[in-house]
């Protein structure tokens, strides 16, 4: 899951973003219209939590026309203007949900939760491919008869390869799976992360393999039997 928080005070943001990040998904953060914008010109979301009074302007007009994407992510509005008025104004213009400030932590993860277990937003629990499963919720991994906990990354690195297995995908669409668009990335920390899963699949007796396409990318197919 891919989640976009528009929101103009910094401390504020970087709480709901730490508040997301226990779902185990990225979280990219943004403070003006123009920048949430450009934002959802180069990625898709599953999640946008919106402020509404940006420097830049109201985001109603962005909540309208997030709602008219084909693949259009759940919006919780998260704002200060709580009158009745607003909240309708909100809801009429395309918002799923709306959540005054102050919040209560449990209060908002709770309705994250609730709107992910809305049909447009379900995707599967698990993924398999050969003897390796992946549970998405808790980033478990069974392989064989045994079972390892992945850090986030690694479990996001997983999903992508089980996602498009025995097909190659690219150093470029990886990192963007597992990489919020804030985060510092050092040439060798995605290889470094691919090398640590492998191992730990290899170890588990895995008969998937991830190859490395130099240049390019990775495939996970089926290992070649020996």
């Amino acid at each position: 899951m891919r989640s976009l928080v528009i929101e103009d005070e910094l401390q504020i943001g970087a709480y709901v973003g730490r508040l997301l990040g226990q779902l185990n998904g990225i979280v990219d953060t943004v403070a003006t219209l123009a920048d949430a914008e450009q934002a959802l010109a180069n990625f898709q979301y599953d999640l946008a939590i919106v402020d509404r009074m940006l420097p830049d302007g109201d985001a109603l007009d962005l909540v309208k026309a997030l709602t008219r994407l084909e693949k259009r992510p759940a919006i919780i509005m998260l704002t200060a203007k709580d009158g009745k008025e607003d909240i309708i104004d909100g809801l009429n213009s395309g918002a799923d949900d709306y959540l005054s400030k102050p919040f209560e932590p449990q209060e908002f993860i709770a309705r994250v939760r609730a709107m992910l277990r809305r049909p447009r937003l379900l995707a599967p629990a698990t993924l398999s491919f050969g003897n390796v499963e992946l549970n998405m919720g808790t980033n478990v991994a069974s392989v064989a008869d045994g079972m390892v906990l992945l850090r986030r990354r690694e479990a996001l690195i997983l999903q992508a390869l089980l996602i498009r297995r025995d097909r190659v995908v690219t150093r470029h669409d990886l990192i963007e799976a597992i990489y919020g668009f804030d985060d510092e990335i050092e040439s060798n920390t995605l290889d470094a992360q691919v090398s640590r899963l492998r191992k730990k699949l290899n170890e588990l007796g895995g008969n998937v393999e991830i190859r490395s396409m130099r240049g390019i990318g990775y495939i996970l197919r089926m290992a070649q039997l020996r």
